[in-house]
């Protein structure tokens, strides 16, 4: 396909010709967002306008349809609105408390929704000190809250303890990695990490 350049001039601004080829990656190697991205747009070149912002609107329409189909599988408890938000810091001031700041029609949200989504099965399945929630920043009720917190970009995760973040947002972008991450986390802060399934 000859599209990677409109994919990364209109989602990542980049200086790329708009001609240039998508890559062949190994599912090994390839980042959730570029496979996302391929899933998306297989068997669809002969459909696609040739034109950059002819082609963003062609992307968004076939995003917002995967996003229909797939979103109720990967969402996280949400939070709406400041108060909510001091509250449930308020309510698990002991435990390590994760918010996930994400939007609609977000590429890497949707590609990291799957992980996502394991990581708070697996916080609930086996008793962690821990809270995940899901703060929808295009929520008009979270636009103070996401400026608040300094959100600039999505998908965006922030941990905290005793009612104040404890490091910058985790930038993992799979399961293992976020989960090792959490662990260090625990054990720094002197919480119990549960013994593996």
């Amino acid at each position: 396909a000859e599209y990677m350049g409109h994919f990364l001039s209109v989602y990542f601004f980049s200086p790329f010709t708009c001609n240039a080829r998508v890559v062949t990656m190994d599912a090994a190697d390839a980042s959730p967002v570029m496979m996302l991205f391929q899933k998306i747009i297989a068997g669809q070149e002969a459909t696609m306008p040739k034109e950059k912002m002819e082609w963003a609107r062609w992307f968004d329409s076939r995003l917002g349809a995967y996003e229909e189909e797939h979103l109720p599988a990967m969402e996280i408890t949400p939070v709406v609105g400041e108060e909510e938000f001091e509250r449930k810091l308020l309510e698990h001031k002991d435990e390590v408390v994760i918010f996930k700041f994400w939007k609609h029609k977000c590429l890497p949200c949707l590609s990291y929704g799957p992980f996502m989504k394991e990581v708070d099965e697996t916080l609930l399945a086996r008793n962690y000190p821990c809270r995940f929630y899901g703060v929808d920043i295009k929520d008009p009720r979270n636009l103070s809250l996401s400026a608040w917190q300094r959100v600039v970009g999505t998908p965006s995760v922030q941990v905290f303890h005793g009612g104040r973040q404890i490091g910058a947002n985790v930038e993992a972008t799979r399961y293992e990695t976020f989960m090792a991450q959490l662990h260090g986390t625990l054990a720094a802060l002197g919480l119990p990490v549960p013994d593996p399934a």
